[in-house]
């Protein structure tokens, strides 16, 4: 609306002005026309009437041009005031008009566009979520994880869980393999030591036990860490939720 207001101000001030402008021209064009007018008509009765009549018509004449010249300068302003008036009211109108259906318009635009960020966010949020269970049904497939996170172990000998992991170990490494290269933070063998220089990454090097000061560190490696070297994620299929991990088996006899 500021708009409005900043042209409100400006063009009634044009509007104004301009009345001023073209009431001198009028007025001085009405005086003058009427001098002219009223001398003329003067001249003519001066040479074609009697004296009684020449006076009696002089003086209406006059009177006559008194009167014009009275009225017509209050008259006329205010029927140009009132018509630049009237003006400026009709321009601020449609003025109005235009500025509330621009707004509008990009209130339109911006509706749609809010609609479609989230359903974009609702999309991605979908999509990671089944990128996630998607990792979880291929170590399900590939090493049976879940059936083993779910097993109850005391029903079984250590000997047999041992030799259960080494196959579920190595099948589940092989699933992280085929979208994840890893490799190790800081490549040196735990125990060995080694120093952490300044100006470390706290997310990628956790430090342990009496840390005082400031960098460089020398302490014991206890873990190696690791990080993502490559990954390449898969292509799903669908947009919606994963529910199913693994289908259940049913063999039909």
């Amino acid at each position: 609306m500021d708009i409005i207001k900043l042209y409100s101000r400006s063009s009634l001030l044009a509007i104004f002005c301009f009345i001023i402008l073209l009431m001198l021209v009028v007025d001085s064009a009405f005086y003058y026309g009427i001098n002219i007018i009223f001398s003329k008509m003067t001249i003519t009765v001066k040479t074609k009437g009697s004296m009684p009549q020449v006076a009696e018509l002089i003086e209406r004449i006059t009177m006559l041009q008194n009167v014009l010249r009275i009225y017509f300068i209050p008259v006329s302003t205010g029927l140009l005031l009132g018509s630049g008036l009237l003006l400026w009211l009709y321009l601020k109108s449609v003025l109005t008009k235009l500025v509330n259906r621009a707004d509008s318009g990009i209130g339109k635009e911006k509706a749609p566009s809010a609609v479609q960020a989230a359903d974009e966010r609702r999309v991605k949020q979908q999509y990671d979520h089944r990128l996630f269970l998607h990792l979880l049904s291929v170590l399900q497939r590939e090493g049976r994880l879940v059936d083993f996170f779910f097993e109850n172990l005391n029903l079984h000998e250590d000997s047999q869980i041992g030799a259960a992991v080494r196959t579920i170990h190595e099948n589940c490494r092989k699933a992280i393999q085929k979208y994840i290269s890893l490799k190790a933070v800081i490549d040196r063998n735990e125990g060995d030591e080694v120093t952490v220089e300044k100006g470390f990454d706290p997310g990628a090097i956790k430090l342990t036990g009496n840390v005082i000061g400031e960098p460089p560190f020398t302490g014991t490696l206890r873990h190696k860490g690791w990080q993502v070297a490559n990954l390449e994620l898969p292509k799903l299929s669908g947009t919606g939720p994963l529910k199913t991990l693994y289908p259940a088996e049913v063999e039909i006899s």
